[in-house]
């Protein structure tokens, strides 16, 4: 008898079955690849969050970039939006005891109590970092003008005569950022030619960069100290009376420090200003006053720098500074609490002196001069190290002016006289003296002279580069 032998094989159900379940498996495994929370979807989202992760790392790596050499140099005030007040061997910071009339060390848990803030118009409240130096025994004292940009805004752009504000933006350590109203960071453009537009954007002042043909260092700076008075000549014949020595000739003014005896700088209030004196004395003067400490003689640039941030809302807020008139040519006019409005803010912490006073000339000049005053300034016109002067190459202000030094930028602003350097006259003079008409002398007042000794209205202020 045959056995049949039945071989097993898949029935057309089970086939219709298996291939729903494989239907079934091939959907689930679609939609976790394709779906919202797929698998491709999921790498996509991790890649596109890895790409913000490293450009956002990148972001914060320039920014430690750009605040590393501050923090080095004293820091940024977060808070207050500005580079802190650098310090060096023989300086101090100080604040204003008003109970008795003395600066005093600021003794308070922060160093930086004492820099710029913005307030209300009249800005009174606008306190500019102080510091004390003092050498040999001789006090003196500075104001520091933190690294900004500016802006300026043209009351009528077709006549700039007019006036206008200027808006500082304080910049980041020695970059050129800074943040803007709604905290973000933003970069301040950087000046190349020195006759850039500053009214389209913000620009880092060419004081406080490494472009020493705009009137910078030779180096980038977080700010500098500038002197808060104008410079006084004292004795040191008796250490514990040290008095002012009044220069009202030639005799007792025209006079170089390393050739007498007894004889030193002072930046204080009360004192009649140092006049009878070359610049080129001036200037030799300045610089060994404190080697330390870079010390000079304040340079066109510097000026400029000073009375930007004097006319910004972080100064007189666009209100002039009145002007000293006093007919000795005493400092602050002998009282800064009487006389604060004479002060850059409007208060004991601001600079005096800007508007009236002496003349004061700058370590800045026209290289077309005429060969027989070169003498007056000799020391100036032969420096080697371009960092220390300005140097002007002609006598047409609206196209040999340097943006930044208030000189064409701002022409005629608050009806400030307003000239340029020439052949013959070719030493810049700035702010005006106390026998100016009042319309005449200011923070914007430009003139020049020959930088003789014969001159009883000009002195001369320091400049403090502390990096």
């Amino acid at each position: 008898m045959i056995k049949l032998k039945w071989k097993k094989g898949i029935t057309l159900i089970a086939l219709v079955i298996t291939i729903i379940v494989l239907l079934i498996l091939a959907g689930v495994s679609i939609a976790m690849l394709t779906g919202e929370n797929g698998i491709l979807t999921q790498a996509q989202n991790a890649k596109e969050e890895t790409e913000e992760a490293r450009i956002e790392e990148e972001n914060r790596i320039s920014d430690y970039e750009d605040y590393i050499s501050q923090y080095a140099n004293g820091g940024y005030v977060e808070s207050k939006g500005v580079n802190a007040p650098v310090l060096k061997d023989n300086m101090e910071l100080v604040t204003y005891n008003e109970e008795t009339g003395e600066w005093e060390e600021n003794n308070s848990s922060s160093a930086y109590d004492y820099v710029a803030e913005e307030d209300s118009e009249d800005n009174n409240k606008s306190k500019w970092a102080n510091a004390r130096v003092t050498i040999d025994g001789v006090d003196s004292y500075f104001v520091w003008i933190p690294r900004y940009a500016y802006k300026i805004t043209y009351n009528n752009p077709e006549n700039k005569s007019e006036g206008g504000k200027i808006d500082v933006k304080f910049l980041i350590g020695t970059s050129d950022n800074y943040y803007d109203e709604n905290g973000e960071l933003k970069k301040a453009q950087r000046a190349v030619t020195g006759h850039e537009d500053t009214t389209s954007d913000y620009y880092v002042h060419p004081a406080f960069t490494n472009n020493v043909d705009l009137g910078g260092w030779d180096s980038e700076l977080t700010g500098i100290w500038v002197g808060k008075y104008e410079t006084s000549l004292v004795d040191t014949s008796d250490k514990e009376n040290i008095t002012n020595v009044v220069t009202n000739d030639e005799g007792t003014g025209n006079i170089l420090l390393s050739d007498v005896e007894n004889r030193a700088i002072a930046v204080q209030e009360g004192m009649s200003s140092w006049r009878y004196i070359t610049i080129g004395n001036m200037y030799t003067n300045a610089k060994s006053y404190a080697e330390n400490l870079n010390s000079h003689m304040l340079k066109n640039s510097e000026w400029g720098a000073v009375a930007y941030l004097t006319h910004s809302q972080y100064g007189k807020n666009g209100h002039e500074v009145k002007q000293n008139t006093n007919e000795n040519y005493i400092t602050a006019m002998g009282d800064i609490v009487e006389n604060k409005s004479q002060s850059s803010t409007g208060n004991v912490y601001g600079i005096y002196d800007l508007s009236g006073g002496a003349a004061e000339r700058m370590a800045s000049f026209n290289s077309n001069y005429e060969e027989k005053y070169v003498g007056n300034g000799i020391s100036l016109i032969n420096e080697e190290n371009k960092k220390y002067i300005l140097v002007y190459n002609g006598t047409i202000i609206n196209t040999d002016y340097k943006i930044g030094d208030a000189t064409y930028e701002t022409s005629r602003w608050n009806e400030d006289f307003s000239d340029f350097v020439g052949t013959s006259f070719c030493f810049w003079v700035r702010g005006g003296s106390n026998v100016s008409d009042e319309i005449e002398a200011g923070i914007f007042f430009s003139g020049s002279n020959d930088g003789g000794s014969q001159y009883g209205s000009c002195v001369f202020r320091l400049c403090l580069t502390v990096n």
